[in-house]
């Protein structure tokens, strides 16, 4: 018996077998090449992550290290004071010359104090300065306060410097906020961002200060309140932030973009910037550094030639050597596995899934479709449905002799697109409500549900959906929506829409300062009609009072049924106070009131009914909708107890009124 014949049936012995093992060993190939690049550009990236991450540490710790050093400066200054019974003019010139900052700490500005001068002592402190030798010297800026504290000393007492002499940094919220913390701390404390005095208005650099207080060696200074009581001064130092950062990176960071921030990253906190370019770093490092009390946020970023010199081409190499290798052991085994009889079988196959495809896709209901990506969506498959939709065939789709932009209403289609795009960023499936030019031209709403497919780059291949009449249902909502608001009988707004109205009338009252009014309206012996003429006659003389109501508003206005013969109308914007909208407010009354004593002609019968209406003014002072709308309703029965067909003002809009114009009037 030959072997084919223990073979199962419908199989051809090993060619499935090597069919299988053509794809599994491209598979695998393809799997360990990418897996085996993924490492190695990882591992490098790492490797870039630490030594980056190194350096900018070292940075870190090299600002640290050069404040602590300016803050140590300020110490030394401080124990000057505590050492010496008087340190005059020379002897701060000496000291601070002896330490050669240039050299040693370059960056700072200059070492200065500041004298606390209480008010009581202001001309004295004057009379003192000027006799050594400086005539013109003030505090500055003038102004009465107290304390006072005035640059005494500066060096070096040149150039820039210069402007700061006499400078009262306690009058500037953000020194003085430094300056009270080094106090009540006795510790050396940061200021926050600022423009220093120093500045001419060329090459403006931001600024801060750090202060040192200087303390009454005879008080006890243990507690806030001997400090303060001690506080004699402050010995500090301004820095221009520029000059100091790169004094510090003088050999520059050839790695990093340094940008050094007051508090918190924000622009408008930035202390410096070693590059005014940005570019969206692969390395970006955020360190806090504490100085004086205050927190800095130093943010390094790599620079494009550290990437550049990151950058290996071992990843790709293996990339392709390994997509290679796998493709070409892939045809060596799928040459082997090709055969007539599967072509043959896979083609019977593909043929009777596209047959049950199409007489599924026939039987959704909708138009199923598949079209291009983007406007004006060209056809690639469409349903036979297509046409009751529209009006064109499907192989009028398909030929492109029309497409779906040229039925869809063109305000409707960037929205379209906008759906589109936004489920392909997030490869999710969407959904869109948009009208449609029908065949008969008449306008239908459709739902339209699809998915942007792509490939395994990302790139867009084509799109699937179906689109479904939703017209009914649109219709059907508009319909639900009309009777939740509208009074069937009368078709005027109802309560719960005159209530959502008052909420907006008070609202903009409150932002706009303008008064309105607000008249209830209930029609007198109105059951008697109802009684001798029956309710059919009774619902058509409420239509022909709204009708009236509508007729003596402006165009603008709010006229309401609550239910019954009671109406309200919402008179908006009457004016900038309550005796201008009472006065606009009865012209509208008048009218009503005469217009609804006029008779009414229903059927051959000519009948009678006059309002009794309460006036209540609003502002955006009002509490509520609903105890507005109570307001005016009470007023309304104070006119039904006076007598009928008259107006009745609300107690609160009389108060607004002049003595004369409080009475009700029919």
């Amino acid at each position: 018996m030959p072997p084919e014949a223990n073979a199962p049936q419908g199989r051809t012995p090993g060619l499935l077998d090597r069919s299988a093992a053509a794809w599994l060993a491209l598979g695998v190939s393809c799997a360990l090449t990418i897996a085996l690049a993924q490492y190695v550009a990882t591992h490098l990236d790492t490797r870039a992550q630490d030594r980056f991450m190194i350096g900018t540490e070292v940075a870190r710790n090299q600002l640290l290290s050069r404040m602590r050093a300016y803050e140590q400066v300020l110490r030394g200054g401080a124990a000057l004071f505590a050492a010496s019974e008087h340190v005059d003019r020379k002897e701060w010139h000496d000291y601070v010359a002896a330490l050669d900052l240039d050299d040693g700490l370059p960056g700072i500005q200059g070492i200065g104090f500041a004298e606390v001068i209480p008010a009581s002592r202001l001309d004295e402190h004057h009379a003192a300065v000027r006799s050594e030798g400086f005539p013109g010297y003030s505090v500055h800026p003038p102004g009465a306060r107290d304390p006072y504290t005035s640059i005494v000393y500066l060096e070096p007492f040149i150039d820039r410097n210069l402007r700061a002499f006499g400078y009262d940094m306690y009058s500037e919220p953000v020194r003085r906020e430094a300056m009270s913390r080094a106090r009540d701390s006795g510790q050396a404390a940061l200021s926050g961002k600022v423009t220093l005095v120093q500045e001419d208005g060329r090459n403006t650099q931001p600024g801060f200060l750090i202060y040192l207080p200087v303390f009454d060696r005879q008080i006890d200074t243990r507690d806030v309140g001997g400090r303060r009581t001690a506080l004699l001064g402050y010995v500090y130092s301004p820095f221009r932030a520029h000059d100091m950062m790169r004094s510090i990176f003088a050999d520059g960071l050839r790695n990093a973009i340094v940008e050094l921030f007051d508090h918190y990253p924000d622009d408008a906190n930035l202390l410096f910037a070693s590059s005014p370019a940005r570019h969206d770093a692969r390395h970006t490092v955020t360190h806090a550094v504490e100085v004086g009390g205050r927190n800095w946020v130093v943010r390094f970023s790599s620079t494009a030639a550290f990437e550049a010199d990151s950058q290996s081409a071992e990843p790709m190499l293996i990339l392709v050597g390994g997509s290679a290798l796998g493709v070409l052991l892939f045809t060596i085994l799928r040459t082997n596995a090709v055969h007539r009889r599967r072509m043959q079988a896979a083609a019977n196959s593909l043929a009777a899934s596209r047959d049950e495809f199409r007489a599924l896709v026939e039987n959704v209901p909708g138009v199923v479709f598949r079209c291009q990506v983007g406007a004006p969506w060209p056809v690639i498959h469409i349903g036979q449905s297509v046409e009751a939709l529209t009006g064109a065939t499907a192989d009028e789709f398909v030929s492109g002799a029309v497409s779906f932009a040229d039925f869809i209403e063109p305000e409707d289609i960037p929205r379209i697109e906008q759906a589109i795009r936004d489920a392909a960023d997030k490869q999710t499936s969407y959904e869109v409500e948009y009208r449609m030019l029908g065949g008969d031209g008449a306008v239908c709403w459709v739902s339209e549900r699809g998915r942007v497919h792509a490939d395994a780059l990302g790139r867009d291949l084509w799109l699937d959906g179906v689109i479904v009449d939703i017209s009914a249902l649109k219709h059907a909502e508009e319909t639900m929506r009309s009777l939740a608001f509208v009074d069937t009988l009368t078709q005027l707004p109802n309560r719960r829409f005159l209530l959502d109205r008052l909420r907006q009338g008070l609202a903009n009252s409150r932002r706009h300062g303008h008064h309105g009014a607000l008249l209830f309206v209930d029609l007198d012996h109105f059951k008697a009609v109802n009684d001798a003429h029956g309710h059919e006659a009774g619902d058509e003389l409420l239509c022909e009072v709204a009708s009236r109501l509508r007729q003596c508003v402006r165009e603008g206005d709010t006229v309401a049924r609550l239910g019954g013969d009671e109406f309200v109308i919402m008179l908006e914007d009457l004016g900038d106070s309550s005796t201008e909208a009472f006065a606009k407010g009865t012209v509208i009354t008048d009218k009503i009131l005469a217009a609804l004593n006029q008779p009414f002609e229903v059927g051959s019968a000519t009948l009678q009914s006059t309002p009794s209406i309460g006036l209540t003014c609003f502002s955006g002072e009002d509490d509520s909708a609903e105890s507005l709308l109570r307001r005016a309703d009470a007023a309304m029965y104070r006119a039904k107890a006076g007598g009928r067909n008259r107006v009745e003002t609300s107690a609160a809009s009389a108060l607004a009124l002049p003595a004369g114009q409080r009475s009700a009037r029919s």
